[in-house]
């Protein structure tokens, strides 16, 4: 999941919205942001973003034992939200975790 703060929005406000149009859900930010810098490529192209990173809880129990979420992009694909073991990101035939680098710092951080 992934968007964008709007003009005038802060970066917390823009997670907890983009949280309830995506998902339909409503979080709680627990904590200041991490901000990690990230330089890629992206259909040949450079690019460059400054990502806001929060740790949310969500409001409604009824998430807690979901380890999938279904929901829509604004151009109509269907899409899943899911949750991981950290230990299992990056590993051969398994998701990666995205940016580069937050798997160290989310181990560092604890």
């Amino acid at each position: 999941m992934g968007g964008t703060v709007e003009f005038g929005e802060t970066a917390e406000a823009a997670v907890i919205r983009e949280f309830h149009e995506e998902l339909g859900v409503t979080v709680e930010v627990i904590g200041p942001p991490v901000f990690m810098e990230n330089i890629y490529t992206h259909e040949g192209s450079l690019g460059h973003e400054l990502i806001a990173i929060f740790d949310v809880k969500f409001s409604d129990t009824a998430y807690d034992t979901k380890t999938r979420i279904k929901f829509q992009e604004d151009s109509g694909t269907i899409c899943f939200a899911e949750w991981f073991s950290l230990d299992t990101l990056d590993q051969p035939d398994r998701p990666r975790l995205y940016p580069d680098g937050l798997k160290a710092h989310r181990l560092t951080a604890r």
